[in-house]
């Protein structure tokens, strides 16, 4: 793939809506999405640092900072009353997982890798993407584990609040565990399948 220049906009869109999210944390005083907010700077940073290898598109690299920036819409509340009607951490998780989908496949399409593939050939490596982003929100639980131990009680992405107990039927960490694998699955699994009908249409 031939190298492209990287859109510094969008990078410096990112950093202006992640400093606004840091802004936001000091009025509400809510300081727990601050550290949350620099951790995903770097995080967004590194990816832009790497635009080409990875492969990214202007698109893509901004569907990353919107499903980074759903997680940060919790310093307004949301993980404790959702504007949805689904609890804010499966919005979370669902819109995360569909856009980690469509990350992967770009990834792969751009590298070729699904030229003159048989139909089985491709619903193959489908599911080897869909496991491996799986194996992305399996890390985020172990995130939540470590916040649960070693920092406690607490808002953002290391603290333990109601975002890891609530649930749509029942309030238990178990289910909300639970819960989070099964939007997980379902939120790559629609990435795949727009990927399939609206992506793969597309020129690379």
């Amino acid at each position: 793939m031939k190298t492209q220049q990287r859109p510094w906009w969008a990078y410096i869109t990112t950093l202006a809506i992640f400093l606004a999210f840091i802004g936001t944390a000091y009025l509400v005083d809510v300081h727990d999405y601050i550290s949350d907010s620099i951790m995903l700077i770097v995080i967004m940073s590194l990816l832009f640092w790497w635009y080409n290898s990875l492969r990214l598109t202007p698109r893509i690299y901004m569907a990353l900072t919107f499903a980074f920036a759903l997680h940060n819409a919790g310093v307004f509340g949301f993980y404790n009353i959702s504007p949805v009607g689904l609890q804010w951490d499966h919005v979370t998780h669902f819109v995360g997982e569909f856009v980690a989908a469509i990350f992967v496949y770009n990834y792969f399409k751009l590298g070729n890798y699904f030229k003159q593939k048989t139909t089985a050939e491709r619903w193959t490596l489908y599911c080897l993407i869909l496991l491996s982003i799986l194996g992305f929100g399996v890390f985020v639980e172990f995130m939540e584990f470590y916040g649960y131990f070693v920092v406690g009680d607490g808002l953002g992405v290391f603290g333990h609040g109601l975002g890891d107990i609530n649930t749509e039927f029942i309030n238990s960490e178990w289910f909300n565990t639970m819960f989070d694998f099964i939007y997980n699955f379902f939120g790559g699994l629609c990435g795949i399948l727009y990927a399939h009908f609206v992506m793969k249409k597309t020129s690379s």
